[in-house]
């Protein structure tokens, strides 16, 4: 399990989550979410293995979490589970 990544943390904190774990939550709104994804994407772009997308769910906890995922490792029922799970224990 990993957590939620705050914006202002260094995007290969959240790009080597989705290495190890295959998801990264993001905290934000989808104007501060939505680029810091869109930089951890670019910068798994070079592992041809990784074939990470952005989704985001809503929460019980936090109201909603963007997240980026490998979908090479996760499909989309078992990301969400854990996108539950990081938002209860926050």
């Amino acid at each position: 399990m990993t957590r939620i990544f705050k914006l202002s943390e260094n995007i290969y904190q959240a790009v080597d989550s989705v290495l190890r774990h295959g998801y990264a939550a993001l905290e934000g709104t989808e104007s501060s979410a939505v680029p810091y994804a869109k930089k951890v994407l670019n910068a798994l772009s070079v592992y041809p293995e990784v074939s990470a997308i952005t989704s985001f769910r809503l929460t019980a906890k936090q109201g909603y979490l963007y997240f980026v995922y490998d979908t090479n490792k996760l499909k989309h029922e078992k990301v969400i589970s854990l996108i539950d799970a990081v938002d209860l224990r926050s």
